[in-house]
């Protein structure tokens, strides 16, 4: 099992992301109440990336997202395409709501006593 481009999905979405929005969270409202809706929010995007990504069966997730080779993203003529083929937006959902889970839970152990 090659777990190589998961790497790049974990450090953006669980570590950079999901610290970012805790980090601007935290520092902006200093309360215990966001953070507990931050740790259900996290769980819920895991849930919902976790149970879209777990209704592809075996057979499904070798040749998943290719058409041809490649993905194909749609056409928008004078615009920059915004689609990121790279990564799924289950997978984002899934590392973002771990992060997000993960990471306000660090806040709420260790800045238990500077919350309001």
């Amino acid at each position: 099992m090659n777990l190589k481009p998961l790497r790049k999905p974990v450090l953006l979405y669980t570590c950079f992301f999901g610290l970012l929005t805790v980090g601007i969270t935290y520092h902006t409202t200093h309360s215990g109440m966001y953070m507990v809706l931050l740790v259900g929010t996290g769980l819920l995007l895991v849930a919902a990336g976790g149970g879209a990504v777990g209704q592809m069966g075996v057979s499904q997730t070798e040749h998943a997202g290719e058409t041809g080779g490649r993905e194909a993203a749609p056409s928008t003529p004078g615009l920059k395409s915004t689609l990121n083929t790279d990564t799924s937006l289950r997978v984002s959902l899934l590392f973002y709501g771990f992060g997000i889970f993960l990471w306000s839970l660090i806040v709420l152990t260790t800045l238990r006593d500077t919350l309001v």
